[in-house]
């Protein structure tokens, strides 16, 4: 679009990254937007729900006392925690306050890129000081906390936004961050289909039947007797297919549509029937992402 305007610096890239034009290239801006706004409305969920809730019995004074996890952080280790820096008498309790702060500035736009420092710098530390209390799959939102920091989400729907009404021209970012958001599901979708489809149960489609009575991974493993046996079985073919295919399903044009769709029933799935934590939402905010928003504003327009 020659009458866009582009916001942000597109930094140096190395042969042949610097050759790939769907690496370079600028995306609307809304996806990002959108991006920064679905992942804050999850951190928020994350905080309020998974951790204040229980914060006296994991985080108060006595417990972060205890130092339960100190053999993390010797000398040949790489991890830190800004709560191993701050007084056991109030630094959970300062940590949360800037975290809580920091997802709400994400939320309405100011200064996304110091705000989604911060609550990476907050969601690390916690993750690192008490990592009993995480999976996985909470990894993801340190991935997302950095770019939405470094991806310009606060060019257009923030209260530092860029687009005024009298310039209305589309406005452009540097695509990377999306790009690179898009490369780590693609490669954490492929190597769990990878490392399912090794499993003689998953190929024989036996793994969600039996996950779906297992008290340690069920929400509710009391109506797992209300679909056949045939629909589970069929639900762990779809899943190994979707996970191995989807580096590939999601960049087709004929089936990159379905792919993503598929993608959001599968992570909605999962939060209302297995253990996975927040997993599923912070995957399902990096979706937002992939929606072409910029469409849907013209239409408004229109």
């Amino acid at each position: 679009m020659s009458d866009a305007r582009l916001v942000g610096v597109q930094p140096w890239f190395p042969w042949p990254l610097s050759r790939w034009t769907w690496w370079t290239e600028p995306i609307p801006a809304e996806r990002v937007a959108a991006l920064r706004i679905a992942t804050a409305l999850v951190l928020l969920v994350d905080i309020f729900v998974e951790h204040l809730p229980h914060f006296t019995a994991f985080f108060a004074p006595d417990v972060a006392s205890l130092r339960l996890y100190d053999g993390r952080f010797r000398g040949d280790h790489g991890y830190w925690s800004v709560l191993r820096w701050l007084p056991v008498e109030w630094g959970t309790r300062a940590l949360f306050g800037v975290w809580i702060a920091s997802a709400v500035a994400l939320l309405v736009g100011w200064r996304p890129l110091v705000s989604g420092l911060l609550a990476w710098a907050c969601a690390v530390s916690v993750w690192n000081f008490s990592p009993g209390l995480h999976n996985g799959g909470d990894r993801l939102r340190h991935t997302l906390f950095l770019m939405v920091a470094v991806s310009c989400s606060g060019a257009v729907w923030s209260v530092s936004s860029v687009r005024s009404k009298t310039d209305p021209r589309p406005v452009l970012v540097p695509g990377w961050p999306v790009k690179v958001l898009f490369v780590q599901l693609a490669v954490l979708y492929f190597f769990s289909g990878y490392y399912k489809v090794l499993s003689p149960q998953w190929r024989s489609g036996f793994a969600m039947y039996w996950a779906s009575r297992d008290l340690a991974w069920s929400l509710c493993p009391g109506a797992a007797d209300l679909l056949p046996v045939w629909a589970h079985r069929l639900s762990a073919l779809v899943t190994l297919v979707w996970e191995l295919g989807f580096p590939v399903l999601a960049v087709v044009n004929r089936t990159r549509t379905v792919t993503l769709v598929l993608g959001v029933v599968f992570h909605l799935g999962t939060l209302f029937t297995l253990e996975v934590g927040h997993f599923a939402l912070y995957a399902i905010a990096c979706y937002a992402a992939f929606v072409p928003w910029e469409h849907v504003r013209l239409r408004v327009r229109r």
